[in-house]
């Protein structure tokens, strides 16, 4: 589900309503039985009694009476105004709400005959008129007075006034034949409160409501089709989405391929050009990849569909041969679907609220083969059984997380009290010789300190290390002292890369790196040795999701050896639940450095500084003066300027010394990418030659590429993710990359091609831990935070460039103002040990902060919601 508001400009309802009901291109948004252009005829959605009071009749929606209510007055009355209007004199149209039906069922819906579609097309009302209802009961979609606080606070509404359609293709390009797509646009044109006055609608609670509005549609679309004897399975990597069995995905893919090259075609523009493509040079380019004669009737469609199909290997079938080729039985898997419930509400942080709850509950509910309600009863017993618990704020965790932070806690508490690790002073001053010969320098009191901490006997210790103060001179004098002591010793991180750099950093540890799967994965198997002679240096801790610190420090404490933590708070979180590191900090022997040595600017260590200390304003102040803050009229602008300022830096420095980072989405990084691949092709420094990457666009020799996976390599080590290289050759089947760090050349199939891309820009979570000599950032969306501009500020030479649309403000000044503000919102992971459990049978003497698993032990959910069944009987 997307959702979107409707501006408030006549003039833009106009053409709004234009483009959904009488829209001017093909597709059956579009053809009539006679082939010619019609309206989609909609429906509204609501209570009668609640329509009828803002006079509307029942039956399709006629234009007029949408535009009448979106305008805000009563149909027919166009001087009789429903609701008041706003502070500035207008009244907005509404909220436009999309629910698309997954391809699959796109697809079945294609191939069916006219009662196959009547009944899919049911199926597909009937799970959006559920989600826009649920909405309306979820969703505080508007506001009342309360006398006590003196002021408006948000409020459900007693009804909604929306109006669905329904179309079946998407939307074709100038001539050419869309590919088959059920979805519905809801217009939420307005409220009716419970005192019943008609009020406009909350956009943002709906904006913020489109994951859980998605999910009940999909559970209930899902359940539906179940009903019809459709064989449902789950689809995407987490399970959130559903697929019909019998549609296989080549034919989905074959579905979308019209959609897709011309979203290839309009990024290529975009790529040369440095824009994206008007209106008409869309049209221009979808004529010019079109490959065959465009349908213009409804029975032209149904046959250019029926040779792709069969082209794809599915003949057109009646319905039934999509389906179970006999009746079924679905069981309810309850313990399944509890079991991903946990896992995925907390796949990105250890404390959520309701709504995700509920969300994630109606997201598994598909593939597990439950009804919504029983998904939303299921989820309650969830918190009943202490599956789920409830935290002093209201907010919620799950027992598996809070087990794992309390035992990494209590772990590393005993280890650290453990005075099991013997280095002679001896070792320690030899640790500092060596490191110091290397550098050539002496090592600062500050540095010399920290190396006490993390080698004393305490088996446990952390050392935060702020951006640029030398952290990687102490481990590698630390590690290079447990060496003379005889210890053995191993650097580890999260990512395959972030070890590389730690190795490179300490060379005491080169050849000892690994990522933390892979060292527990080598040890559990008896290809590494872990004792009491061991100490790990787990490098960027504070990236470290709670799943994988838990395995490690569990291993660790059992084998006996000791573990270093070593990384910054302020700076980048984990991807999954995580926020352990500033706990540990506070727990365990903790040495920190202050002095940074990366830049000896003392006015941009200040900058640096204010941002460590969400004090963006200053820091801001300080780049402006510099020239560093670049403001564009649009974030496309934004891009433009940062791809040319890379291309300008990469001239001077190097590729490898400059870094492009975007705190935004990877269609974002995309567009950086191929601008700046574009530039340098324009100018012949590539290849003529070139291969075809899967996601579309070309790989010439000379190129850079990063790794977004590891790569086994058949001889050395394998290529790890976030390594970066030029390509220096190309053939017909396979391209040679020389990597970043020494002169190591690989080869890469070309049927491997996907676990690459092109590598110029990368998101700023992929240089954390880098130095170079000049950032290139492209910034200032909502992603933007305290942790990405203090990582952005300080890998080297920052320039920041932010499209003014993207932030409020009558002028620069107040614009810089709103982003100083973004900069100053912290996204840190937070563990749910920082939270008291809110538990009714806690003892009077247990400490709120404790958490006793045999108290709150989770069952196994295997019966859920009894009075819906436990079974699912499908028959023909």
């Amino acid at each position: 589900m997307t959702a979107a508001s409707i501006r408030a400009s006549r003039g833009d309802y106009a053409g709004y309503l234009h483009d959904r009901t009488v829209a001017p291109e093909l597709g059956d948004y579009y053809l009539g039985r006679d082939g010619l252009p019609a309206e989609a005829p909609g429906r509204w959605i609501g209570e009668a009694d609640a329509l009828a009071r803002v006079g509307l009749p029942a039956g399709p929606v006629a234009p007029d009476d949408l535009r009448a209510m979106m305008a805000g007055h009563r149909p027919g009355h166009p001087e009789a105004f429903l609701r008041a209007a706003g502070p500035d004199g207008t009244r907005a149209g509404g909220i436009d709400i999309t629910f698309s039906a997954p391809k699959s069922v796109s697809v079945a819906w294609a191939m069916g005959d006219a009662t196959a579609r009547a009944a899919i097309e049911q199926a597909h009302h009937d799970a959006v008129q559920r989600a826009v209802i649920y909405l309306g009961k979820s969703v505080e979609l508007t506001a009342r007075w309360d006398p006590e606080q003196g002021m408006s606070v948000p409020a459900l509404a007693a009804h909604l006034h929306a109006a669905e359609f329904t179309h079946t293709t998407a939307r074709g390009v100038g001539e050419a034949a869309p590919d088959p797509q059920l979805h519905s646009h809801v217009v939420i044109t307005s409220v009716e409160r419970e005192d019943g006055r008609v009020a406009a609608v909350r956009s943002r609670p709906m904006m913020r409501a489109a994951r859980e509005g998605g999910a009940m549609y999909r559970a209930a679309l899902a359940h539906e089709l179940r009903q019809q004897g459709y064989v449902i399975e789950p689809a995407g990597d987490d399970g959130r989405y559903f697929r019909l069995a019998n549609i296989d995905p080549q034919v989905e893919q074959a579905f979308s391929k019209r959609t897709v090259e011309v979203q290839h075609a309009a990024r290529a523009f975009r790529a040369e050009h440095g824009r994206a493509p008007e209106r008409g040079e869309l049209r221009a380019l979808a004529v010019k990849t079109r490959s065959a004669k465009a349908p213009h009737t409804r029975h032209e469609l149904d046959a250019s569909w029926r040779a792709t199909a069969a082209v794809n290997g599915l003949e057109r079938p009646p319905a039934p041969e999509l389906r179970a080729p006999e009746p079924v039985t679905l069981p309810v898997d309850g313990e399944g679907w509890a079991l991903a419930v946990e896992r995925e509400t907390t796949a990105d942080r250890a404390v959520f609220d309701s709504a995700l709850l509920r969300t994630v509950a109606l997201e598994q509910a598909a593939g597990h083969g439950l009804d919504p309600d029983a998904a939303l009863a299921g989820a309650d017993r969830l918190r009943d059984e202490g599956r789920v618990l409830e935290l002093a704020d209201g907010r919620l965790t799950t027992s598996r997380v809070r087990e794992a932070e309390q035992t990494i806690s209590d772990s590393l508490a005993a280890m650290a009290a453990d005075p099991g690790r013997v280095i002679d002073a001896a070792a320690r001053e030899a640790g500092i010789a060596a490191v110091e010969r290397r550098i050539g320098a002496e090592l600062s009191a500050e540095q010399r300190a920290a190396i006490d901490t993390v080698t004393a006997p305490s088996r446990a210790a952390v050392l935060i290390g702020p951006a640029g103060t030398g952290k990687g001179v102490v481990i590698d004098a630390a590690a290079h002292a447990e060496r003379t002591a005889g210890r053995e010793v191993y650097g580890v991180a999260v990512a395959g890369r972030t070890a590389q750099r730690l190795g490179e950093s300490a060379p005491s540890l080169a050849g000892r790196v690994k990522t933390i799967d892979g060292f527990v994965n080598a040890v559990e198997r008896g290809r590494l040795p872990l004792d009491a002679n061991t100490t790990v240096y787990v490098d960027e801790a504070g990236m470290g999701d709670t799943d994988r610190l838990h395995r490690l420090t569990e291993l660790v404490s059992e084998r006996g050896g000791a573990l270093v933590a070593i990384g910054d708070g302020r700076q980048l979180s984990s991807i999954g639940a995580g926020g352990m590191f500033d706990r540990l900090a506070t727990e365990l022997p903790a040495a920190e450095l202050r002095t940074v040595h990366r830049t000896n600017d003392p006015a941009e260590q200040d900058a640096w500084h204010a941002l460590r200390s969400c004090e963006a304003r200053a820091a801001l102040a300080f780049y402006r003066e510099r020239g560093a803050v670049h403001l564009a009229d649009t974030r496309d602008d934004a891009i433009e300027q940062a791809a040319r300022a890379y291309d300008r830096h990469a001239a001077e420095h190097g590729h490898a010394q400059v870094a492009l980072m975007s705190d935004a989405s990877n269609v974002e990084i995309d567009h950086l990418n191929l601008r700046v691949q574009a530039l340098r092709r324009q100018r012949e420094e590539l290849s003529p030659e070139h291969v075809e990457h899967p996601d579309g666009y070309p790989l010439h020799a000379g190129d850079r590429v990063i790794w977004t996976r590891p790569m086994p390599v058949r001889s050395g080590p394998r290529v790890e993710n976030g390594q970066r290289g030029e390509i220096v050759d190309l053939g017909t089947d396979r391209l040679a990359v020389q990597l970043d760090s020494g002169d190591r050349v690989v080869t890469l199939d070309t049927d491997r091609l996907d676990a690459v891309r092109l590598g110029y820009a990368t998101h700023v979570v992929r240089e954390q831990g880098a130095t170079v000599e000049r950032s290139v950032v492209v910034t200032g969306g909502w992603q933007t935070s305290a942790e990405t501009a203090y990582v952005e500020a300080t890998r080297g030479g920052v320039e920041w460039h932010v499209g003014r649309d993207d932030l409020d403000g009558h002028d620069d000044a107040g614009r810089l103002d709103h982003l100083a503000e973004r900069m100053n919102v912290s996204r840190a992971q937070e563990p749910s040990l920082t939270v008291e459990l809110h538990d009714p049978r806690r003892l009077p003497d247990d400490p709120l902060d404790a958490f006793s698993v045999e108290r709150l032990q989770p069952v196994a959910i295997t019966d859920l919601a009894p009075e819906h069944g436990h079974d699912l009987a499908v028959e023909r």
